[in-house]
């Protein structure tokens, strides 16, 4: 079945979402992905985000593209980055017609 597992790759220890710097490397990322359909860092079809993600955006982007689902949300790291998706996942659940399941990974 299509679209039972999307990843979101976040490369976070680059500048900010604007700096110019990044703004090249996002450009290149997307002419080698357009037309090799390779990610320039992870070397899979999967294209790298650079910077920091704005979660909200994220989760809403998720609620509209996947109306009327069940959306698993797994987290492995940092307890202050689970706390947040946590929230935006029981917050996103009453507000929209998709439900967020938050599960908390330990490696």
């Amino acid at each position: 079945k299509q679209g039972v597992i999307e990843l979101h790759n976040y490369l976070t220890s680059v500048y900010e979402e604007r700096d110019a710097r990044t703004t090249l490397l996002t450009m290149v990322q997307a002419l080698n992905h357009a037309k090799h359909g390779v990610d320039i860092v992870s070397g899979t079809r999967v294209r790298t985000h650079f910077a920091r993600p704005n979660w909200k955006e994220v989760f809403t982007r998720i609620a509209s593209k996947h109306p009327n689902s069940t959306v698993g949300v797994f987290y492995c790291g940092a307890p202050t980055l689970a706390k947040e998706l946590r929230g935006l996942s029981h917050e996103m659940s009453h507000r929209t017609s998709t439900r967020f399941h938050f599960h908390k990974e330990y490696f």
